[in-house]
């Protein structure tokens, strides 16, 4: 069977759950359902490459999950998701490290990738300045800043406790793979902004989501949408005064891969002295099954580079 692009599966996903309900059975279809599958026997569930440079980190954790052939095919799109909320150098840590942007969309490519596109609903400028932009156009990508709401595409949130559709960035509806590279960094009201806080820059309406419960929206946004794989920059973290910054760094000269986006969020939150206990969307996105938050179930991986 032909793999179909995300915006047909959400699209008959939207069918089938309108289908189901009129028959009263179910209102939750598992065609929207983005649960975690369970890791098969020997897969790492994280893989984190500590002490390189941003880009040597990247090539090491992505080659310990089993390298990027095994996410991305010959002839597939491949949308990356960088967070480029702020126009800072990277220096500042508030914005993923343009290096590893750069190494991620080279991998695709040679793994036989026909486009790969980086997107974000962040200013132009912010692309700019964070040296994104210059990055992935070199490497051979095309570069997408979403600020336009024709470029986006309502659909369903059929698990959601507060959100009951959200408009995502068409681009990632269409895509064969969808990469999500957030940086780990501070944030004024979430604590922490990791890889499932990421996300909200492919939906259009972020105000409602400030304005009615930012945990629960987080969560319910991940239900819906789930990244192929997840690269999360923590080369240098950002730890006060997120998520702009300017605000107090450290270098960790790690970067994490995997597949699962709570079990990512809730490693990457002890580089905070925090828990997973800690912050309320980690534990939402648990409850509705996104996810594995308890860290000594997971099989994961250290590697030492350089």
């Amino acid at each position: 069977m032909d793999k179909i692009s995300r915006r047909e599966f959400l699209i008959r996903g939207a069918a089938l759950g309108l289908a189901y309900g009129s028959l009263g059975l179910i209102s939750t279809p598992n065609i929207l359902k983005a649960m975690t599958e369970p890791t098969p026997p020997g897969t790492l569930d994280l893989a984190i490459a500590k002490g390189g440079s941003p880009a040597d980190n990247t090539v090491k954790a992505i080659q310990a999950l089993g390298g990027i052939e095994r996410f991305v095919k010959k002839g597939n799109k491949v949308v990356l998701k960088p967070n480029c909320l702020a126009a800072n150098p990277p220096e500042l840590a508030s914005t993923t490290n343009p290096s590893l942007m750069e190494m991620v969309v080279k991998m695709c490519l040679q793994a036989g990738a026909r486009e790969v596109v980086a997107v974000s609903h962040d200013p132009e400028r912010s692309f700019q300045v964070s040296g994104i932009n210059e990055a992935c156009s070199t490497a051979g990508a095309r570069v997408v800043a979403a600020n336009s709401r024709d470029l986006y595409q309502s659909v369903p949130v059929f698990r959601g406790r507060l959100l009951q559709n959200v408009e995502i960035v068409k681009e990632i509806l269409e895509a064969d793979v969808f990469i999500n590279i957030p940086i780990a960094k501070h944030h004024s009201q979430t604590d922490v902004t990791l890889s499932m806080k990421n996300l909200m820059g492919i939906n259009w309406n972020r105000a409602y989501f400030h304005q009615n419960g930012l945990h629960q929206a987080i969560a319910d946004l991940n239900t819906v949408i789930k990244p192929d794989l997840i690269i999360m920059d923590a080369n240098r973290i950002l730890l006060t005064n997120g998520p702009g910054g300017p605000g107090q760094t450290r270098d960790e000269k790690t970067v994490i891969a995997g597949t699962d986006p709570v079990a990512m969020d809730a490693y990457t939150a002890t580089l905070f002295n925090r828990t997973a206990q800690d912050i309320q969307h980690i534990r939402y996105a648990h409850e509705f099954g996104v996810g594995e938050m308890n860290l000594d179930k997971l099989n994961i991986r250290e590697i030492a580079v350089n």
